[in-house]
C-alpha cells in the first residue's frame, strides 16, 4: 500500500527550528479533515495526479514543448554538462540547457538520458545565470516570430531557413530545404518577386 504523508510528521517539522509560529502551523495541519491527505501513488510523488494529468507526464510535457523551441531557436539556443562554475550540473547525470532571449536567458535542467533531444550549440560551461525563476518564463513569449511565406509557384507555405552552406533558404511544408533561386517542391523554378 502506498505511503502516506503523515500528519504527525508535518506538525514535527513545524516545531523544528521554528519560533512562535510552529504552535499556530502544527493547529493548521491538525484542521485538515483525513479525507484532504492524499496517498503517495506506488511510483512515487511524480505520479500524483490532479484526475487528468500526473506531474511526470506534465514535465515531459514541458520538456517536449521546450526541445521545440530550442529546436526552432537554435541560433540562440545552448547546452552544457556543467554550469558557469565548472561544476557538473547536480554532481553529473544533468545537463542544464537555455535560450537566450530579448528578456534574458531562461532554462532548465534535464537528465542526461535527454541530451540528444536538444538539437543545439554544446558549450564546455553554461552561460551566467542572470537570476531568472519560473516567474520569468514569460521571456519566452518575447522570441521573435519566425516570418512565413508562400512559394510563389508551387504555393507551399515555407519558412526563412539558413541551409548548411550559409545560405539564406525556404524551406516547404513537405521538408525540402532549397535555395531562394533553387527548385520549388513541385518542381518548378521559383523566382524571387
Amino acid at each position: 500500500m502506498a505511503k502516506y504523508i503523515e500528519r504527525d510528521k508535518a506538525i514535527d517539522a513545524c516545531f523544528d527550528g521554528w519560533n512562535n509560529n510552529a504552535h499556530d502551523c502544527a493547529e493548521n495541519i491538525r484542521a485538515i479533515p483525513a479525507a484532504d491527505v492524499r496517498p503517495v501513488p506506488e511510483g512515487g510523488i511524480g505520479e500524483m495526479s490532479d484526475g487528468y494529468h500526473t506531474f511526470n507526464g506534465l514535465y515531459y510535457q514541458r520538456m517536449v514543448l521546450f526541445a521545440a523551441l530550442v529546436k526552432a531557436y537554435k541560433d540562440k539556443a545552448w547546452k552544457s554538462w556543467k554550469h558557469e562554475d565548472g561544476e557538473l550540473c547536480f554532481g553529473g547525470g544533468w545537463f542544464i540547457v537555455g535560450i537566450d532571449t530579448p528578456e534574458g536567458s531562461y532554462t532548465y535542467h534535464y537528465d542526461k538520458m535527454y541530451w540528444n533531444l536538444f538539437e543545439c550549440e554544446e558549450l564546455p560551461t553554461a552561460k551566467h545565470w542572470d537570476g531568472h525563476t519560473e516567474k520569468d518564463v514569460t521571456r519566452l513569449l518575447s522570441l521573435a516570430v519566425r516570418p512565413v511565406v508562400t512559394c510563389a509557384d508551387c504555393k507551399y507555405n515555407t519558412r526563412e531557413v539558413t541551409d548548411l552552406f550559409g545560405n539564406n533558404a525556404i524551406q516547404c511544408i513537405t521538408g525540402l530545404t532549397h535555395r531562394r533561386d533553387w527548385f520549388c517542391a513541385d518542381g518548378k523554378k521559383r523566382e524571387e518577386s
